[in-house]
């Protein structure tokens, strides 16, 4: 600890003074000495990957934002506004002594991927790194292209928020960035799909952003649909954290690497509440049990996604309430009845996820929206709660269930992966 305070300290003054190393050239990033020997193992998804140089990287971007965010966050929005160059500093400007942590660890193990795609990560948001953060990610890549977990990060790069901290970069050099990766995007996000046919995060994935970028509702559903089909969902991390994790609690020291365990493991919440709405609202959609039932498997599994992240609760709800509309619009009485007896169900696990949420004594964190629903907002602030999430989702089997038997599908045909992931 003592080694990263004095490299924070040194970093610290390097930004003061504006030091800057120069930018590894392209042919240096674009021309990997490949191991010819390496061969993807399984363990490669689950493992610690990269140098010591990498931890101490990231954990040194850790530090300079809680250094900085307590000044931010201390003072008022004119005292914030005159932050504006240190936020720029310790954010999107490549810290040179930070680099050095990096280049190190390449150094060290040239032939190890995940020192070339950290670093490119944590090249990504910063200003004038962008292409040559892709370069060091394509680099590591290219050692090992059998990963599956690779092929995903190396499209998330095309499409990622410009993110670090808390604070992005927006303006049109995200619409620039789409307009000239696109293709890349989706020829790299589809190779991802095809090598990894067991992990449903992949087409949810692709079906969130297809929304982001054109609201195709008929491309997205194809996604979702190949999702659902799939036995498990794991989202993808950067290292030095593990490319996929199963727990939180497995990565003890998680907390040393802000960026990389808060900004990834998730699903874009905003993009999944404003697609499920868009399809309730399209009678292709609405007046379809079939499709309705698919949407609430889609909301079930998302939330399954590990490691836990949150409960998409709400929109469950909502989805159910427009399955039992649909019964009632097309006279069958009898359906729309026991849907009602389902949403009772589903009144009582809310209450449940009310309770639990009021005896953690976690603030509520929602939106800021003055109209959101309770549930909503409380359903936003148990986020990566495992202790809470986890009982609703086993509530929620017994209600995929229920609703299951009501519309008259079998099991054989639409089977139920629980939160343990047993497939029936």
């Amino acid at each position: 600890m003592k080694n990263i305070l004095l490299k924070l300290l040194l970093a610290s003054l390097a930004l003061t003074l504006g030091a800057c190393n120069p930018a590894p050239s392209k042919q240096d990033t674009t021309s990997p000495a490949t191991d010819p020997d390496r061969e993807f193992t399984s363990d490669r998804l689950v493992k610690p990957l990269g140098g010591d140089g990498i931890r101490e990287a990231w954990a040194q971007q850790t530090l300079l934002h809680r250094v900085f965010i307590r000044k931010y966050d201390s003072t008022d929005k004119a005292g914030q506004k005159e932050l504006r160059d240190e936020l720029d500093k310790v954010y999107f400007t490549a810290n040179p002594i930070t680099r050095k942590s990096f280049e190190a660890a390449i150094a060290e193990d040239p032939d190890e991927p995940a020192n070339y795609v950290s670093y490119g990560y944590y090249l990504l948001p910063k200003r004038d790194e962008y292409e040559n953060s892709l370069n060091y990610i394509q680099k590591g890549i290219t050692m090992e292209e059998d990963n599956p977990a690779w092929q995903f990060l190396m499209a998330y790069a095309y499409v990622a928020p410009l993110r670090c901290g808390d604070f992005y970069r927006f303006g049109s050099i995200d619409q620039l960035r789409w307009k000239r990766y696109e293709d890349k995007y989706e020829l790299v996000m589809r190779r991802a799909a095809r090598m990894w046919p067991e992990n449903w995060f992949v087409p949810y994935f692709m079906a969130i952003q297809q929304f982001r970028v054109d609201k195709d509702l008929e491309k997205c559903w194809e996604d979702i649909v190949q999702g659902n089909s799939r036995p498990k969902g794991h989202f993808v991390f950067v290292p030095p954290l593990p490319l996929t994790i199963n727990k939180w609690s497995a990565v003890p020291d998680r907390d040393e690497f802000f960026d990389l365990q808060w900004h990834f493991g998730l699903y874009s919440y905003a993009a999944i509440q404003k697609m499920v709405e868009a399809m309730l609202d399209d009678e292709s959609f609405s007046s379809d049990p079939e499709r309705l039932w698919k949407i609430i498997v889609f909301l079930f599994q998302a939330s399954e996604t590990r490691p836990l992240d949150r409960v998409y609760h709400y929109h469950i709800g909502q989805a159910l309430e427009a399955l039992k509309n649909c019964y009632e619009q097309t006279g069958d009485a009898k359906k729309a009845q026991r849907l009602e007896q389902a949403l009772e169900f589903y009144d009582g696990i809310s209450a449940t996820l009310r309770d639990e949420f009021e005896l953690s004594g976690l603030p509520l964190s929602g939106s800021g929206s003055a109209d959101e629903p309770e549930l909503l907002t409380i359903e936003r602030s148990c986020r990566r709660q495992e202790n809470i999430i986890e009982p609703v989702l086993n509530l929620h089997t017994r209600l995929l269930k229920q609703v299951r038997e009501i519309l008259g599908f079998s099991a054989a045909d639409c089977p139920i992966v629980t939160p343990q992931w047993e497939k029936e």
